[in-house]
């Protein structure tokens, strides 16, 4: 009975410390992922986007750039193209402090030349009302 009891209390000792230690290991693993992506302020975030758009010769005068507390940027505003707002996106998401970009874009479309309309009218097959058929 005396080594029952011997094994029994040795067994439960070695249960709580083994629950312990496992118990710190979870413990220090929660630590390390908090560690692991330190936000930036949201204006300091906006001042680098619109740094590193400036100096790719972007103008961000006519771009609106928000952010919030977690990096993630809203780019808005009126682009020439869509490759525009391609480049100027994806330089936003290499700038410091960006998790994530979001994009509202307005593009403006090129007017069509007088000539080039008149050129597609003479080539567009003429629409009839009625069908006539042969016999």
């Amino acid at each position: 009975m005396k080594k029952t009891n011997f094994y029994l209390t040795t067994g439960l000792l070695m249960a709580s410390l083994l629950g312990a230690s496992a118990t710190a290991s979870a413990a220090d693993v929660v630590n390390r992922n908090e560690a692991m992506y330190k936000f930036l302020p949201s204006d300091t975030v906006v001042q680098n986007v619109k740094t590193s758009l400036q100096s790719h010769g972007i103008d961000t005068s006519t771009l609106q750039v928000d952010s919030d507390a977690k990096g993630v940027v809203q780019l808005s505003g009126l682009v020439g193209s869509k490759q525009d707002a391609e480049v100027a996106t994806q330089i936003a998401k290499e700038s410091d402090g960006v998790y994530a970009v979001l994009g509202q874009w307005r593009y403006e479309l090129a007017a069509v030349p007088a000539d080039s309309e008149a050129a597609m009218e003479k080539s567009a097959p003429a629409a009839t009302g009625s069908v006539e058929s042969q016999q």
